[in-house]
Order: C-alpha cells, then sequence, then structure tokens
C-alpha cells in the first residue's frame, strides 16, 4: 500500500498518521509542495491514495490535480484535498476534478476516518481492519450547510453510523465511483448543478452502483415525483425539515437490509 501526503505543514501531516492510525508497512511518502509530489509522481511513484493540502508553496493542489487529470497516465490517481476552507466554489471546482474525498481542517477522527475507509484496501487499512462489523456509513447530500450540520446531529447520536456529508451530486457521486459503498445514502431532491432525481438516475444506471440503497429529502410531495422516485427504486422518502425519528427509522431499515 503506498500513500503520498503532500501538505507543507509538518503537524497536519503527522496528526493526519496518527488519525489512521500510523499504519504499519505502508510505503508513505511525505512531500511538503505539490511541485515534489509531481516530481514524485513523475519519477515512478504510483501511490494508491494521494491526500493533498489545498494551500502550498510552488505548487498548490489545485494545480497539482489539473496537472494529474491532464494527463492519461496519472488521471486515474485517487486524490483526497485537505483545507481549512469551506469556499462553495472551490468545492465545486474541485468536485469537477473527481477528487475521491475532501477533509477539512483540523482533522476531526470520524469525519477523516468515513472519508479515508471507502478509499482503502481492508488488508491494507488498520481503520477497516479495525472496525466493528455493525458498523455502518451513511452518505448524505444537500447543498444547505444547515440542513447537513442538523442531519449530522441526528446520526451521530447512533454510536455505530459514521456520517459522510457532501454539499454536491456529482462530487457523491465521484466518490461512490472511486470505491466509497455507503449501507444509507440521504440526497436532497432540488439541488444545483445535479438534482437528487439525476443522481439517483446516475446510480441505477451504473451496474457498480445499482443496487445502492438512496433515500430522497424534499420539502414538496407531488404524485408525478413519488411515481418516477418509485420506478428508480428509491428507499425512501423524507419530507423536510426531517425529524430524527424518521431519519433514524430509514437507518434501521438499511441497517437490517444489510444484516440480511
Amino acid at each position: 500500500m503506498k500513500l503520498l501526503i503532500a501538505d507543507d505543514d509538518k503537524v497536519s501531516r503527522t496528526a493526519l498518521l496518527e488519525l489512521m492510525g500510523s499504519p504499519q508497512g505502508w510505503e508513505i511518502v511525505q512531500v511538503a509542495d505539490g511541485q515534489a509530489a509531481l516530481d514524485a509522481i513523475c519519477d515512478g511513484l504510483r501511490p494508491d491514495l494521494c491526500i493533498v493540502d489545498l494551500k502550498m508553496p510552488r505548487l498548490d493542489g489545485m494545480q497539482l490535480l489539473q496537472r494529474l487529470r491532464r494527463d492519461p497516465d496519472l488521471k486515474s490517481l485517487k486524490v483526497v484535498m485537505t483545507s481549512a476552507t469551506r469556499d462553495r466554489d472551490t468545492i465545486l471546482a474541485l468536485a469537477k476534478l473527481q477528487i475521491s474525498g475532501y477533509l477539512l481542517k483540523p482533522y476531526d477522527q470520524t469525519k477523516t476516518r468515513a472519508v479515508l475507509q471507502p478509499l482503502l484496501p481492508t488488508a491494507a487499512n488498520p481503520i477497516l481492519a479495525s472496525r466493528n462489523l455493525l458498523h455502518r456509513t451513511l452518505l448524505v447530500i444537500d447543498d444547505d450547510p444547515v440542513t447537513l450540520e442538523a442531519l449530522r446531529t441526528f446520526t451521530t447520536s447512533l454510536s455505530h453510523w459514521d456520517a459522510m456529508m457532501v454539499e454536491n451530486a456529482r462530487a457523491a457521486l465521484y466518490r461512490l465511483r472511486a470505491g466509497a459503498r455507503p449501507d444509507l445514502i440521504l440526497t436532497d431532491l432540488h439541488m444545483a448543478e445535479m438534482d437528487g432525481l439525476a443522481f439517483l438516475r446516475e446510480v441505477r444506471s451504473d451496474p457498480a452502483l445499482e443496487k445502492l440503497r438512496v433515500a430522497v429529502m424534499s420539502t414538496e410531495q407531488h404524485r408525478e415525483q413519488l411515481v418516477a422516485l418509485a420506478q428508480l427504486k428509491v428507499f425512501g422518502y423524507l419530507i423536510k425539515p426531517c425529524v430524527p425519528a424518521k431519519v433514524h427509522e430509514l437507518m434501521h431499515k438499511a441497517e437490517a437490509e444489510a444484516q440480511t
């Protein structure tokens, strides 16, 4: 297992490795800027995962990612971006460049593990290897940060569930195609760029994703809309603002199905 960490802050690199359990037996390459990361990759390094800070000297994370995506031999590399910014335009730009995940600084253990767990093979991943077999993951997609924070509060009350929060359906789709397999996906119906219905159609048309459990949230309840969702085998439908009991009911239902 090869891991490349590019960050000009040594403390951040150390903290990240500690959150990941200081993995033994991995080939870990640490560099202090994007140019050093690009040089290592051009010299033949092929990491299974790159964790890249957004703001670095010489070549920043966005520029590094753009160069990787332009190269046919490098464009498939998995890249998780880290940053302290919550700027929506920046996150959308990164999503279009097919990042595999986004980690906010300072790192939170639960959120960091929720992002990284689906990206690492179990045999090489101490996070996954030590994971309880009853552990579950929820992916929430909503462009409203208030709703995301409310749902995070609802879901973290169930100790064996981790919640991944994504503000854009395309970013969520990129993450799924990169290997994430949540036990339940909860998506808003009305979002910019790609709405919940379009997201669900993409999931159902992909043989690798078609069986994922996808529930929908909306402030509306139109008959034609419900018929279209039913045809796409929606797992559930929640009226916003979401009630904790209804969210938990869907999570318990997903958990019960996963155990059968």
